[in-house]
């Protein structure tokens, strides 16, 4: 669908940003436990974040749709 950039960005978010910060982050507060419960954070986030992407990407094909059937004012020929 050509979203390369959102896809590429959605991973390194889950990977690094969320993966890795909360693998850092989790232990401190809550110990060894932390480190089991910082993939599932994660997961979820990610989740979040997928989802917003998906909302646009939905609304800008429903907006693209429109503009398309609106401009679309050529008549239809019938065949014979």
């Amino acid at each position: 669908m050509g979203k390369a950039v959102e896809s590429t960005a959605l991973s390194m978010i889950r990977e690094i940003v969320f993966g890795v910060g909360f693998a850092l982050v989790l232990p401190i507060f809550f110990g060894l436990d932390g480190v089991l419960y910082s993939m599932p954070v994660s997961d979820i986030l990610t989740f979040v974040v997928a989802l917003f992407l998906i909302i646009k990407t939905y609304k800008e094909l429903s907006a693209e749709k429109k503009s398309k059937s609106v401009n679309s004012t050529e008549p239809v020929s019938e065949a014979s």
